[in-house]
């Protein structure tokens, strides 16, 4: 009859224990969701959305700064499209410069963001483009004086022709 009462208090115990187990692990288990999930839980995530906020204003500025861009592009591009170079305005050549000079000012102050790079790129298009128009046209100007060269060479040795024959 002992071992009854004695069995008895074994699982008595055990349920106990049960109990106990469970509870610490319940306990423990709050203990650590808090810990994770919601004590100073905006310090953990305040960092990534500070970071994602700075990403987003960086990039509305990129597109303000795009729009504003946008129209002195398109009068420099028009100014590149109508320069002659055969004119002597060094002006409008200054003037040229001094827009492309303004968008590459832009890459200077924003060096720190990649994104920027494009109005450097801008920059050395029309650069490059005012550059190659220049050389074209003196391309051109040699070619017609070598042309009349020797227009004036074939000239001469046919009137030499002439005179030798006769």
């Amino acid at each position: 009859m002992e071992n009854r009462g004695f069995g008895d208090k074994g699982q008595r115990e055990r349920t106990i224990a049960f109990f106990y187990v469970l509870l610490l692990f319940v306990s423990v288990s709050i203990i650590c969701s808090y810990i994770l999930f919601f004590w100073h839980s905006s310090y953990h995530f305040s960092e990534e959305k500070q970071h994602a906020l700075e990403q987003m204003a960086k990039v509305s500025s990129f597109r303000e700064m795009q729009r504003k861009v946008k129209g002195q592009m398109e009068i420099l591009d028009s100014r590149v499209a109508k320069v002659d170079p055969g004119l002597n305005a060094s002006y409008e050549k200054r003037e040229i410069n001094y827009s492309i000079g303004e968008i590459r000012k832009i890459h200077v102050d924003h060096k720190y963001d990649g994104r920027y790079r494009l109005f450097e790129q801008v920059a050395l298009f029309y650069e490059l483009c005012l550059f190659d128009k220049e050389r074209l046209w003196s391309s051109k100007k040699n070619i017609e004086r070598f042309n009349a060269d020797l227009e004036r060479c074939r000239s001469g040795v046919e009137t030499k022709k002439l005179n030798f024959m006769h």
